[in-house]
């Protein structure tokens, strides 16, 4: 059952690099975001702006609050896979992972996401990261999602309705 919701979540999280195009988030129709592209970097910034609160609640999760995830940007290298945060490295797949373990800014996870172009690793693959390595974060509270600020850079490229959509169903909030 947790698994399905974070499954959920993370399809919901959208990759940097591509939003689907129907509510049901099929990965046949997607729209590519430019490297370096100034909504998703503002984005990042926000996320990055507002990581202590989410690592305090990550920590010490309130009454109400669930699903916790963090997005972090994969690269393929020779053997296993690197991290970066930098929208303009070439050939980055930005992507969730979830049962999140902290320990101080060293973290480990699952990749909950399937990757589309990154071949070294695989869902609920085991990754180690720091706090440094994070692009966005994400977690639902009474069943509204928080965070996920790079969601709204892809949803506003994509149509308004389904911006509408997401908007009434999952609560997000996009400037």
């Amino acid at each position: 059952m947790l698994r399905n919701i974070i499954s959920i979540l993370s399809m919901l999280g959208l990759s940097v690099l591509i939003i689907p195009t129907e509510l049901a988030l099929a990965t046949d129709n997607v729209q590519l975001i430019a490297p370096g592209d100034p909504a998703m970097a503002k984005a990042h910034e926000k996320s990055k702006s507002e990581l202590d609160g989410f690592l305090e609640k990550l920590r010490n999760p309130p009454a109400g609050t669930e699903n916790y995830s963090i997005k972090l940007g994969f690269t393929d290298k020779a053997k296993g896979v690197a991290l970066t945060t930098d929208q303009m490295a070439p050939n980055v797949e930005f992507m969730w992972v979830y049962q999140i373990k902290a320990s101080g800014d060293h973290f480990t996870a699952l990749l909950s996401d399937t990757p589309e172009y990154i071949r070294n690793i695989k869902p609920d693959d085991r990754v180690e990261f720091a706090k440094s390595d994070i692009f966005d974060w994400m977690y639902t509270e009474n069943g509204k999602v928080k965070g996920n600020y790079t969601a709204c850079p892809l949803l506003l490229a994509g149509p308004k309705e389904q911006l509408d959509q997401y908007r009434e169903i999952y609560g997000i909030v996009c400037d």
